[in-house]
């Protein structure tokens, strides 16, 4: 099949693992299939010259006026853009990932295509497909005062021949979320009429060498991976870890992974030396490789202390398969990725004086610990890429199908 990939990001343009996961099921769909990936512009200019990645797509900034003003030529950018794409490669399938902070006017000529559509939800954007978009917002009548006349002229430039969107009608789409609880959250949209549906936990080609680490763990080392923005929670560590001090635990460390501006590095700083611990947090900046094996090795506890609702993530599997003791806060989709108590150990939302109970009870070790720790390697076995993969490929497959069903029951 030819298959044409949507995502707003895709390496080596990165904010997450959306767009990791994403890259790791385009090289593994290539193998059997003729893949073209479509991206936004954002990031293009660190990209390699012979980036194979169509990156046309205007990108869309969160609250920026300029993004607002210039609502509708990027609809019609995007829009033109979309069905030169179609026309030049012709695909059979269109699969979209993440579509935010991209027009939704380029979802919008996908879906109006004719071609069958899937969508990968990993996060919140599907449910507020048009809603919330500086431009396809406006084109239900409602508004009133000066939202009406902008949304009146938005309506105006919707009758532009490149546009001409069509919100009204439900179109056909099969659906995949990486988690139930994502699945309740951003539910089948309006715009869509779900014909298949799919839950399948994410995974990535790394998790593979997450199962190849040797581990050498020091007593003490509690290793935090990932970026470190407020809603990532590393704080909450950091305060776990000055419990700790007070409750007279003078061994433990704390190892923080991951990238982080300058305002963030100095404030997650500051913390540790109002709590006393500066001398045991560690900051090293993003890792890979080698240099992130070796972290990984010598952790005695790998903790997740996410405080926004995370979908599902990768670093709860990576913790399991390298087996490390794993201790998660308890938000989004991470109760259904492992066990609580048998697997991993959990915490509520910013509680860091549970962080730290559940950090003392993991660095204790002994028989428990490793029990907890082999249930979860056996877990994180079944959300490893090679079964991910497998699952993919049947929602592709039986996607494909229903839509292919319900476009005959039509005609």
């Amino acid at each position: 099949m030819r298959i044409l990939i949507l995502s707003n990001l895709y390496p080596p343009v990165v904010r997450g693992g959306y767009e990791v996961e994403c890259r790791d099921v385009v090289e593994h769909l290539r193998a059997d299939h003729e893949v073209t990936v479509l991206a936004s512009r954002h990031g293009r200019e660190d990209c390699p010259p012979d980036d194979p990645v169509l990156r046309e797509l205007p990108w869309l900034r969160p609250n920026n006026l300029r993004d607002s003003l210039m609502a509708a030529p990027d609809a019609l950018r995007a829009a033109r853009v979309v069905r030169r794409t179609l026309a030049r490669f012709r695909p059979d399938v269109i699969y979209v990932w993440n579509g935010a902070a991209v027009p939704s006017a380029a979802i919008s000529a996908l879906l109006t295509s004719g071609i069958p559509a899937v969508f990968r939800v990993c996060e919140y954007w599907f449910g507020t497909l048009y809603s919330t978009d500086v431009f396809t917002r406006h084109l239900t009548p409602g508004e009133r005062g000066l939202r009406g006349l902008w949304a009146r002229a938005m309506r105006a430039a919707n009758r532009l021949p490149g546009l001409r969107l069509d919100l009204a009608r439900p179109l056909p789409a099969a659906v995949c979320w990486n988690s139930e609880w994502v699945r309740a959250a951003t539910p089948v949209p309006p715009p869509i009429r779900a014909v298949h549906e799919a839950v399948v936990i994410p995974s990535n080609a790394r998790t593979g060498e997450m199962a190849r680490v040797r581990r050498a763990p020091e007593p003490g080392r509690v290793l935090f991976v990932g970026r470190l923005e407020e809603q990532k929670g590393a704080w909450v560590v950091v305060r776990a870890l000055g419990a700790l001090a007070r409750r007279g635990d003078r061994a433990a460390t704390l190892t923080l992974v991951g990238p982080g501006d300058a305002a963030e590095q100095e404030a997650l700083t500051r913390l540790a030396e109002e709590l006393g611990v500066a001398g045991r947090v560690r900051l090293t900046g993003p890792l890979r490789g080698a240099a992130l094996e070796d972290e990984i090795a010598a952790a005695a506890a790998w903790v997740v202390p996410s405080v926004w609702d995370e979908p599902a993530p990768l670093t709860c599997t990576e913790a399991a398969l390298a087996r490390v003791p794993a201790v998660f806060s308890r938000v989004g989709g991470i109760p259904e990725m492992f066990r609580e108590g048998e697997q991993a150990l959990f915490f509520a939302r910013g509680d860091h004086e549970g962080c730290a109970a559940a950090l003392a009870e993991a660095l204790e070790g002994g028989e428990a610990v490793q029990a907890r720790v082999a249930r979860a390697y056996e877990r994180g076995r079944e959300l490893s890429f090679g079964p991910y993969v497998a699952a993919m490929d049947r929602f592709l497959h039986d996607g494909v199908r229903a839509l292919r069903e319900a476009g005959a029951s039509r005609s």
